[in-house]
């Protein structure tokens, strides 16, 4: 069972006729990408909700990240997901949902970006460095 209480739940990557897809095809792809990349490619800005863990993280309420990808939360469920306790905390200028918390948890934080691939290890990404904060400390971060 799942956020949404439904087992027929899934992402179209995987099953392109699954009944209930929380994940679909990119809606809104980059115009501007080169052949063959991903419908979601290159620094993508984000609108981070103040208030939330990763505005605590980020410090900023717009903040830049590089995508690869081609898939994208269906917007069908984001009231759903917010009923159920998810908090959508970062979505583009398209209005899709980049960030995802659960408030309720230690450290539960999901983008739709890859964070690890702007890291180095001698200036981690935010995400990952508040990550490993949490775990080190093993208390639970709070948003503002």
């Amino acid at each position: 069972m799942n956020v949404i209480g439904d087992e027929d739940i899934g992402h179209q990557e995987y099953d392109p006729n699954i009944s209930n897809p929380l994940f679909i095809l990119a809606s809104c792809p980059v115009a501007s990408r080169p052949e063959g990349t991903p419908r979601l490619w290159g620094n993508i800005k984000i609108n981070v909700k103040p208030g939330s863990l990763a505005y605590r993280i980020y410090r900023q309420d717009e903040i830049v990240e590089p995508y690869s990808c081609n898939f994208e939360m269906n917007p069908g469920y984001k009231e759903i997901l917010e009923k159920r306790g998810v908090k959508i905390s970062g979505t583009t200028e398209n209005r899709i949902t980049s960030i995802i918390e659960l408030p309720d948890r230690t450290f539960y934080i999901a983008t739709a970006y890859q964070p690890q691939l702007s890291s180095e290890e001698s200036n981690p990404h935010p995400l990952i460095a508040a990550y490993l904060e949490a775990v080190i400390n093993h208390k639970k971060v709070k948003a503002e």
